[in-house]
Formats: structure tokens, C-alpha cells, sequence
């Protein structure tokens, strides 16, 4: 089974586009906010997809995406990029804080967007940005361990030695950062980078590819024949 990841870039949007993200995350350093969020955290977002496919996992559309929101952040975490981590908190809490909760009072975040998933109300952009954003700032809260959520994939982390004396950071195989700078030309490296670690710790990593194109509103994964 192969997928592509296809994620469209800032600089090369047009007017109207950028506007709409520059509304979002505000027009200070958005370059650097778009490319975090897409060119960095969404790439392992998107691949949390692909892989929730290849094992099988059944959950409701919703449960899905805050899984994968927490597959990325725990891995991310768990390599070690809790700077990068906390700007993409600060960029995400300071619009979540501009924006009223279209959550109605006695009901859940959870409940709610389960509601109405599949339904014309959730085809509004700014309740489905909502969502989105929401639900990665959730799982930034939670801090969920990497071994705790690769275990609802049904994999445990493979150690690179038996010795139990060896602390588990010891004995897990070198996981390496991407020192690249966060920007769309960085996009792929980061891919690659991230299927690199994830099948040195047992995943069985399905083959997935970048797509960069022009229109920035483009942020999914697809299967290819």
C-alpha cells in the first residue's frame, strides 16, 4: 500500500489564500507559523493516518484525528523537539484565544464535533479550523507517552539491547533529529526523517511520499493505486 502526502505551500498561494491563513495565525511571521504547522508537524500528522490504515485500527472519524494529533505530538516529544513544540503551542493558543467556542454549554468538544462530523456544519471553515487547531493543542495538554499511544497501533517499542539495567533511553535505537530549517524546501527531509525513526523503533512504516503543489488550502493524504 503506498500514499502520498500532498501539502501546498504559503509563499505560492494567492492573494485570497494567504489572506485566509494570515486571518488564522496572524500576519506577524507567517511564513515561519504556516511552515511549522504544515512543513513540520503535519507531515507526521498526515503520516499518523496512513498508519492507523495499514494496522487496521477502527475508530470514528473523530477519535482518528485526535489520535493522530497525539501520534505526532507524543513522537515529536519523544525525540526530543519540545521547543519546537511549545512555539507551535503559543502559535495555536493564541488563535484558539481569538476565536469563540462553537461548542454549545452541556456538551463535550468530543461530543459535539462527533455530532455533526459528515454533516453541511462542519463544511464551515473557521469550525472545522477550529477543530483542527483544538484538537492538536489537546494533545499538546495531554502528553501522552509515545510507547502509550504506538500501543493503540498494537506496537511496543523495540529496544536495541536485553540488558533491563540500561535505562529505556539507553536501550532504544538511536532516534535523530532533523536539524533542517523549518520552511517547505525542509518539508520532504522531514518526512523522510520521521519514517527513518519510526522504523528503527518497529513500525511498519507503509511506503509514502511528498507531493509540494501551490494552493496552500491543500493539506491531505491519499492512497495511490
Amino acid at each position: 500500500m503506498k500514499y502520498k502526502i500532498i501539502s501546498g505551500k504559503y509563499e505560492t498561494g494567492n492573494v485570497e489564500q494567504q489572506m485566509g491563513y494570515q486571518q488564522l495565525f496572524g500576519k506577524e511571521d507567517i511564513q515561519r507559523k504556516f511552515d511549522l504547522y504544515f512543513h513540520w508537524y503535519n507531515l507526521v500528522h498526515e503520516m499518523g493516518h496512513c498508519l492507523v490504515e495499514k494496522y487496521g485500527v477502527q475508530k470514528s472519524q473523530v477519535q482518528e484525528e485526535m489520535f493522530v494529533n497525539e501520534f505526532a505530538v507524543s513522537y515529536y516529544r519523544f525525540i526530543g523537539e519540545n521547543e519546537k513544540l511549545n512555539e507551535l503551542k503559543t502559535n495555536l493558543q493564541a488563535v484558539i484565544d481569538q476565536v469563540p467556542s462553537p461548542v454549545p454549554e452541556g456538551q463535550t468538544f468530543f461530543s459535539f464535533f462527533e455530532s455533526i462530523w459528515g454533516t453541511e456544519q462542519l463544511m464551515d471553515v473557521m469550525l472545522y479550523g477550529y477543530f483542527q487547531l483544538n484538537s492538536v493543542l489537546e494533545a499538546l495538554k495531554k502528553e501522552r507517552s509515545f510507547a502509550d499511544v504506538i500501543g493503540e497501533l498494537g506496537v511496543e517499542l523495540q529496544f536495541s539491547g536485553e540488558n533491563e539495567e540500561r535505562t529505556i533511553n539507553q536501550r532504544l535505537p538511536r532516534m535523530e533529529k532533523c536539524e533542517e530549517p523549518i520552511a517547505s524546501s525542509s518539508a520532504e527531509v522531514f518526512l523522510n526523517n520521521a519514517i527513518a525513526n519510526l522504523k528503527a523503533i518497529g513500525l511498519e512504516v507503509p511506503e509514502v511520499r511528498l507531493e509540494l503543489v501551490d494552493n496552500p488550502m491543500v493539506q491531505c493524504a491519499q492512497k495511490e493505486n
